[in-house]
């Protein structure tokens, strides 16, 4: 299968399983919040999206250090708490580390591209050694910091180790679209769909996976449909249109990593 075939399969699960994962946030407000308006939360929800387009379209540098910094923490709170939760508000640090590591590994296997990706977003052309040195600052800290949290991590630690290692391997062999498919779709959003369905249904059995397929299906499809409008305001731009739908990923994921991180609280 050429790449071509490769990037359509990657960006159809992103564009799917991706989305659909942080497609029921009102949802999951509701499931957590005294006192719901649906209207009202509707109404923040969208601004957050639009703003951080915006923020995205007018001040992509900020924009873009902003979203790896959440997405970062989200990504590493996500993976240490699939298994176990850990009630200790300090091993966040630890969290934020080990999805920065996550990033790093991807940036660093796949320079060239990322490079060229955050050239588009930003017009700021970043060296080699620029992503050698965050894989190793991050890659370091998120090692002290396992050894400071080791007694709340060590019954994970080695699937941990594990996947971690698989997830090496992903990033080493593939390209930066396929490598991101991967990860996003089967380490990411589809084990967070289940974590979801269990939260908001009390368990994940093939009739409460459909509801939360429906429930999620219009405001996928509202994505879907912005993303379409998006690609036709922006079409004449083709050699961007990458940059365009990281830059439209990231709008949604931003007010997606508040919403988890309030039903990741440990009980």
């Amino acid at each position: 299968m050429n790449d071509f075939y490769l990037n359509i399969l990657a960006f159809s699960g992103i564009l799917t399983f991706g989305i659909i994962h942080g497609a029921n946030d009102l949802l999951l407000i509701k499931e957590v919040s005294e006192n719901y308006n649906f209207k009202l939360q509707f109404l923040y929800y969208v601004i957050m999206v639009v703003g951080f387009f915006l923020f995205f379209y007018n001040i992509p540098i900020l924009a873009l250090i902003t979203f790896v910094l959440l997405s970062s923490y989200h990504f590493g709170e996500h993976q240490w708490t699939l298994f176990e939760r850990i009630e200790d508000d300090f091993i966040k640090i630890f969290y934020f580390f080990y999805g920065l590591t996550i990033f790093s590994l991807l940036f660093y296997f796949n320079i060239k591209e990322v490079s060229e990706i955050i050239f588009d977003i930003t017009t700021i052309e970043l060296s080699d050694n620029f992503f050698f040195y965050l894989l190793l600052v991050s890659s370091s800290i998120s090692f002290i910091s396992s050894l400071l949290f080791y007694q709340q991590i060590k019954n994970q630690l080695i699937t941990q180790i594990i996947l971690l290692a698989l997830l090496v391997l992903t990033f080493k062999t593939c390209g930066l679209i396929w490598s991101f498919a991967l990860y996003f779709v089967f380490w990411h959003s589809i084990p967070s769909i289940k974590e979801q369905t269990i939260f908001i249904f009390g368990k994940a059995e093939k009739e409460s996976i459909k509801n939360y397929f429906k429930k999620a299906f219009l405001y996928w499809l509202l994505s879907i449909v912005v993303l379409i409008i998006t690609y036709y305001l922006f079409k004449a731009n083709q050699d961007k249109l990458i940059s365009i739908f990281f830059s439209f990923l990231a709008s949604i994921t931003f007010p997606h990593t508040f919403v988890v991180s309030k039903i990741k609280k440990p009980s």
